[in-house]
């Protein structure tokens, strides 16, 4: 049975992933999700009642698993980010989406370009409000590759909420499907809907 480990991430990041976890699941079948936070617990819950799906529960050393069964074609809420609640104001999201072109900030030298694109994902954790999104597409799709000097950052912002989108097209040309260390493999009509419906657009 396919397991969603979302332990140590906070909301949204476990609702993105049952969410996707959930529509690649066919009606009457299951899989298991974990976590180790109430409050993503407690959005867990909703969303998936709402999308009206079984789910048992059990609790270990402050883990619960949810083994969840599917038990209709559709997924009724759109963005789980609905689903969040938090007190917490460093994890609340600004209405912007942050697009990685390259894995290097600016034109000239390499070495610089490539250390100012590191700065900047490692700046972007410290931020009062984080980006609603980031998309990686063309060269920027190196950036989440597991050899990358930064994966561990985007892991980070992922555990934060910030949901990474990567050009599917993209990782296939640079033969990456097996190292794709962080983020979401997407296609190219939701990465167009993410940038047309984002209020401000950043491209380090």
């Amino acid at each position: 049975m396919r397991i969603v480990d979302t332990k140590g991430q906070l909301c949204p990041a476990p609702l993105i992933a049952a969410k996707k976890a959930l529509k690649e699941t066919s009606a009457g079948e299951s899989f298991i999700v974990l976590t180790d936070n109430q409050t993503s617990f407690d959005n867990l819950s909703r969303f998936l009642k709402d999308n009206k799906a079984d789910f048992q529960v059990s609790e270990s050393e402050g883990v619960r698993t949810l083994t969840i069964t599917k038990t209709t074609l559709d997924v009724v809420q759109t963005e789980a980010e609905d689903y969040c609640t938090s007190s917490i104001s460093h994890f609340e999201k600004g209405n912007f989406v942050v697009v990685f072109s390259s894995d290097k900030m600016g034109e000239g030298d390499d070495k610089l370009g490539h250390l100012l694109m590191t700065n900047f994902i490692i700046a972007l954790k410290d931020l009062d409000k984080l980006p609603q999104k980031m998309v990686f597409y063309n060269n920027g799709v190196k950036l989440v590759a597991n050899s990358s000097s930064v994966i561990e950052h985007l892991r980070d912002l992922e555990k934060m909420g910030v949901e990474l989108m990567i050009c599917a097209t993209c990782v296939n040309h640079y033969s990456l499907e097996s190292v794709v260390g962080a983020g979401t493999i997407s296609n190219m009509y939701s990465i167009i809907e993410v940038m047309s419906s984002s209020g401000n657009i950043i491209r380090p």
